[in-house]
C-alpha cells in the first residue's frame, strides 16, 4: 500500500527542521506517495516547507494562552475550526500516518488523525518535553526522542508506545561537508587561522551581538597575541543594529565577517573550529553531526526554560561550555573563547565528545519507525 504522510509542527526551527529532514527521506522512496505539511498560516514552517518543495496547508490557529487574557476565551474557537479544516484536508488526502514535531501547529492535526484513527507518531526534540508533545504521548504508538533525557518523562506518560532514542533529524547536507579548505574561500577566511562562528540563529541575539561587538576592538588590534577570526550571522532583526555600530575600521576588518544570515550554515560549521550559540535542540543535532564544539549561551525565555536543559546536558559531557546570559559580558565570552583556542587539547577533547553526541542516522532512523505505522 503506497504511503501517505502528513507532517505537521512549528512555531521554532526546533520543530520544523525534523519534519524537514524526514521529509528528505521520504522523497526518495518509491512507496511514499504524497506528502503534505499541515502548520501555521504565515509562521516559519509555511516557508521552509514551501522552500522544499512539500505542498503546504496553511491553518490560522493561535497558541493555547498559559494566562487568564482575551486570547484564552477566543482559543477554543480558533482551534475547533483548524481541526475542522485539517479533517476536511484529511478526508481528501487520506493519510496513513501523521507525524508530529512539537509545537501547537501540531495539535490540530495530531486531534484531527485520532478522530480519523489514523497512527500518530511523536518527535520531541528537546531535553524537557513540549506541551503539545506531552498531551499527545498518551495516544501515540512511538515516541521518537531527540534527547535521552526526555525519556523517563514519557515512559510515566505512556508505557505502553515504543520510546526511541533517535537524536534529532539534521538534513543531509550536514552529513557531507565541504572540506575545510573550500569553505574558507567560499566564506573569505584565512584557513590558517582559527575561525568561531557566532549565532543566535535565524532571528540572531542583540544579547549575543552586544557582546561579541565589545570584543572586537580587543581582538583586531595590532597587539592581541592570539588572533581568531569571526564569522557573525547577526540575524534579520539585528543587523541594521550592528551595521549602524560598526566602524569602517570594524566592517573591513578580515579577522570579522558579519553576515545577516546563512543560506547553508554548513559551510559556517566546516570551516569553524567552535561555534558560539543558543543551544536549541536542532542547534545541538548541528553541532554534534558535523563535531564542533560550542559556547552556549541559552535563550533565558524559552518555554519551560528548555535552553538552559540542553545546554547544561551537552556541557556535562564536555561537549560544550554554558554563559548564562545575565552573566555574558564581552570578557567572560572572551575568555570561553580563548580557553579553548589556545589549549589544542581542550578543543580536541570537546570535538570527540561532540561527535560522539551525534546521531546521523535519525532522520533514515525516524523515517523507517513512521513508516512501520503507516497503512
Amino acid at each position: 500500500m503506497p504511503h501517505r504522510i502528513v507532517l505537521s509542527g512549528g512555531g521554532t526551527g526546533g520543530h520544523v527542521y525534523p519534519a524537514l529532514a524526514v521529509a528528505e527521506q521520504l522523497k526518495k522512496r518509491s512507496d511514499v506517495e504524497a506528502i503534505i505539511y499541515i502548520g501555521v498560516q504565515g509562521h516559519l514552517e509555511e516557508r521552509l516547507a514551501k522552500q522544499n518543495g512539500i505542498d503546504f496547508v496553511g491553518l490560522k490557529v493561535i497558541g493555547l494562552p498559559r494566562k487568564i487574557e482575551g486570547k484564552l476565551f477566543s482559543f477554543p474557537w480558533h482551534f475547533s475550526r483548524a481541526i475542522l479544516q485539517v479533517l476536511k484536508t484529511m478526508n481528501t488526502f487520506k493519510p496513513t500516518v501523521v507525524l508530529g514535531t512539537g509545537g501547537y501547529a501540531a495539535a490540530p492535526a495530531l486531534t484531527a488523525a485520532l478522530l480519523k484513527r489514523t497512527p500518530i507518531v511523536l518527535h520531541e526534540p528537546d531535553s524537557h518535553p513540549g506541551l503539545v508533545n506531552k498531551v499527545y504521548a498518551r495516544q501515540a504508538k512511538i515516541i521518537s526522542l531527540g534527547m535521552a533525557a526526555a525519556a523517563n518523562t514519557f515512559r510515566q506518560l505512556n508505557k505502553k508506545a515504543k520510546i526511541i532514542v533517535n537524536g534529532n533529524p539534521v538534513a543531509e547536507r550536514f552529513l557531507h561537508l565541504p572540506d575545510r579548505q573550500k569553505a574558507c574561500e567560499i566564506l573569505g577566511l584565512n584557513p590558517n587561522l582559527p575561525v568561531v562562528l557566532v549565532t543566535g540563529g535565524s532571528q540572531g541575539a542583540q544579547a549575543i551581538n552586544e557582546a561579541v561587538y565589545k570584543i572586537l576592538p580587543q581582538i583586531t588590534s595590532n597587539d592581541y597575541k592570539t588572533p581568531f577570526q569571526i564569522v557573525h550571522q547577526t540575524g534579520d532583526k539585528n543587523w541594521q543594529d550592528m551595521e549602524e555600530k560598526l566602524d569602517s575600521h570594524l566592517r573591513n576588518h578580515p579577522l570579522y565577517k558579519p553576515r545577516k544570515y546563512f543560506d547553508d550554515l554548513a559551510i559556517a560549521y566546516a570551516a569553524c573550529d567552535l561555534a558560539v550559540c543558543r543551544s536549541g535542540a536542532m542547534t545541538i543535532a548541528e553541532l554534534a553531526v558535523t563535531g564542533t564544539p560550542a559556547i552556549f549561551i541559552p535563550y533565558p525565555f524559552a518555554a519551560s526554560n528548555h535552553q538552559t536543559f540542553n545546554a547544561q546536558f551537552v556541557a556535562s559531557l564536555n561537549a560544550a561550555k554554558v554563559i548564562m546570559q545575565d552573566q555574558l559580558s564581552g570578557q567572560s565570552l572572551l575568555q570561553n573563547i580563548e580557553a579553548p583556542l589556545t589549549d589544542g587539547s581542550q578543543l580536541s577533547q570537546m570535538r570527540e565528545h561532540m561527535l560522539a553526541l551525534g546521531e546521523p542516522q535519525a532522520a533514515k532512523k525516524l523515517t523507517e519507525q513512521l513508516l512501520s505505522l503507516s497503512h
